[in-house]
Order: structure tokens, then C-alpha cells, then sequence
């Protein structure tokens, strides 16, 4: 079972150098990794991102001061 697992994880590991390689190479060609879709949805998750942090921090400072009290 142990070799089953190992093997899966060697796999998985190969897979990922292949697909960073390729992504790589793709990025010294000057070609773009993503479709204008996928920039699109790159950009949304970011400012998602920065949204919900910023909601973090302010619960995050008011927990502190309703604690505080």
C-alpha cells in the first residue's frame, strides 16, 4: 500500500515539474499563460481578495476592542 502511495506521489511531483517547465518556457517566449478569461478571473479573485481582508481587519479590530473592555 506504502509503494501505492509513493508511486502516486512520484507522479504527482513529475506532473508538476512538467507543467512548471512548460510554463516557464511559455513565459521566456513571451506568450501569456492565461486566456483573457483566465487574466479576468486572476483579477477578480484578487480584488475578492483585498476585500475580504480588509472585512478581516476590521472584524479582527473590533473583536480586539470589544475584548479589551
Amino acid at each position: 500500500m506504502i509503494a501505492i502511495v509513493l508511486a502516486m506521489l512520484v507522479c504527482v511531483a513529475l506532473g508538476g515539474l512538467v507543467v512548471g517547465y512548460v510554463a516557464v518556457e511559455a513565459r521566456r517566449d513571451g506568450r501569456e499563460l492565461f486566456t483573457p478569461e483566465g487574466e479576468e478571473m486572476l483579477a477578480s479573485a484578487r480584488r475578492r481578495q483585498q476585500e475580504l481582508r480588509g472585512r478581516g481587519e476590521r472584524l479582527a479590530r473590533k473583536t480586539v476592542h470589544s475584548v479589551r473592555k
